[in-house]
């Protein structure tokens, strides 16, 4: 997806990360590797090309992996998620359309590049300067170096510096997750704890833990899970915003405190905003509708009172869309909410509309969360997006410590952590478990809810192996609005996916090695699986 944008990125670097610095970069043509390194003014330029890592696309590429999955559908047939779903496309060592190998390894080289520079050229730079500079760089490698790991199965090649032209075979997963964690705890030890507000969504020691968290989550490492999370939380700094639906509606303009947010990317319309509403928004709003919520997602939001949903209940199925949960109503745009100063409507041949192949929605629903629902844009057209985008937030901390704590045995350590991540939705009951396996079920809930359209279900699923069965053998369904006498609807199931089952093979828990690695690296073997 485009950005809106005036300025060159990689050049002027971040109005978040330098509007209100009173240091100037040196102007000259051409620069040599030494200037690189001769102040703290150009060393920050040198550190803006990585802040990319965490958010450049707003929420485009996390709404596009969950559409691999059961709670977004492309409502476009021919969209990459729908042929791979749905079997007309397969991962092959040649063909990923969620393999980032050469992404990876590019990232990391630029990594290490920097490494190498500072440390052969930094010696003008304050000594606490360099620190934080290789903190901040050794924090993206081991994020590039994750999101390898969570594709592969950890079994990947470890670059800890620049290469010397030697070839260099898979790491163990032992060794790879050994290798993200010391990155991270460097990166911990010398991050400061808070930057001051002219740079905002510079890294923190908070940003640095919450990784560790999510990472070690991947990693199964249940208790340096919770060491990271009990640092993070004695730090003192991060709790849940009051308001699920006005948290995704913050700009960095309005300076109001948001203490969920540990590491976030802004934007400041119009010289550096972004075009996600124009895509995803419904057709009535003069948007291109590119992805609709299924109903295998919306049915699960649940009731106001804790209780669930059914269209088997016939007093809610006559009204479906009352009395549900606040996250429902800030997540979801669905026939008959009240949007952008009109009514959306999902009837065929509405205005929002309803047709399989693209142009509208393909399940009777769209997406409201992340979307600027303040600007008429059916009658003033679109402006570039400004809200924030968090890389990581403090809901997701409390899951992952939930989970983790589920996993070593401490249930009620467990419960307290979902609980206090339901109170903020407006849950006054608290949920019980009696068991691990209870408890689970209560917590991929949860997930589901709380951080959808935030690129987590597909790697949740993959990670719990629940892929093979959730996303194999089933279809996605909807459910379009059929006009009643005196103004009411009924609602008819609808299957999104034409008539097809999707597909999921189990040999997609690991990404095979691209074809491209085994010709240029004889060290390199191919998966048992994928051969």
């Amino acid at each position: 997806m485009k950005f809106f944008t005036k300025i060159n990125l990689f050049t002027v670097g971040f109005l978040m990360v330098l509007s209100g610095c009173n240091i100037d970069p040196e102007l000259t043509d051409v620069y040599g590797e030494q200037v690189a390194w001769s102040s703290e003014a150009n060393l920050e330029l040198s550190l803006n090309k990585f802040y990319p890592l965490i958010g450049q696309t707003y929420y485009t590429s996390h709404v596009n992996q969950d559409a691999f999955a059961d709670i977004l559908k492309k409502n476009t047939p021919s969209e990459s998620s729908n042929l791979f779903a749905l079997g007309s496309s397969f991962i092959t060592p040649g063909e990923n359309p969620l393999g980032n190998w050469d992404w990876g390894y590019n990232w990391i080289r630029t990594c290490n590049e920097f490494l190498d520079g500072i440390k052969t050229n930094g010696d003008r730079l304050p000594a606490d300067i360099k620190l934080r500079a290789e903190a901040e760089v050794r924090f993206f490698r081991a994020y590039v170096n994750f999101e390898l790991a969570k594709r592969y199965g950890a079994s990947i090649i470890i670059y800890d510096k620049l290469p010397d032209g030697s070839q260099r075979s898979l790491s163990t997963p032992e060794e790879v997750w050994n290798f993200v964690s010391t990155d991270l705890d460097f990166a911990a030890a010398n991050l400061p704890a808070t930057v001051p507000a002219t740079k905002a969504g510079k890294l923190t020691k908070g940003a640095a833990l919450g990784l560790k968290a999510r990472a070690m989550l991947y990693a199964k490492r249940w208790n340096v899970v919770t060491e990271a999370i009990t640092a993070l939380d004695g730090l003192g700094l991060y709790d849940l915003y009051p308001d699920y639906e006005k948290l995704f509606q913050m700009k960095r303009a309005q300076h109001l405190e948001n203490k969920e947010s540990i590491l976030e990317f802004a934007y400041s319309s119009p010289n550096f905003g972004y075009s996600f509403d124009y895509f995803f928004c419904p057709p009535g709003d003069k948007g291109y509708a590119q992805i609709s919520p299924t109903e295998n997602l919306v049915s699960q939001y649940q009731m106001a009172d804790g209780s669930g949903f059914s269209w088997a209940d016939t007093a809610k199925a006559k009204k479906p869309y009352e009395g549900r949960e606040p996250r429902f109503y800030a997540s979801i745009l669905y026939n008959g909410a009240s949007w952008k100063g009109r009514t959306i409507s999902t009837v065929e041949g509405g205005v929002d509309g309803y047709a399989i192949g693209g142009g509208t929605t393909s399940t009777g629903y769209y997406m409201r969360k992340f979307f600027d629902g303040s600007v008429k844009t059916q009658d003033l057209g679109f402006q570039p997006g400004e809200f924030t985008f968090y890389f990581m937030r403090y809901a997701e901390i409390l899951l992952i410590k939930a989970e983790a704590m589920a996993e070593q045995g401490n249930l009620s350590g467990a419960l307290e952590a979902l609980n206090k991540v339901r109170k903020r939705a407006g849950f006054k009951q608290d949920l019980t478990a009696g068991s691990k396996e209870d408890f689970m079920k209560l917590l991929r809930h949860e997930r589901m809810i709380e951080l959808a359209f935030e690129g987590h279900r597909y790697w949740d699923l993959r990670r719990w192996d629940l892929a093979r069965t959730a996303l194999n053998g089933i279809m996605i369904t909807g459910r379009v609005p059929v006009a009643a006498p005196a103004g009411t609807f009924t609602y008819k199931e609808v299957d999104a996916d034409n008539g097809r089952k999707r597909i999921y093979l189990p040999r997609y828990n690991r990404f095979p090695i691209p074809s491209v690695e085994l010709q240029r690296n004889a060290l390199v073997e191919q998966f048992d699986e994928w051969k």
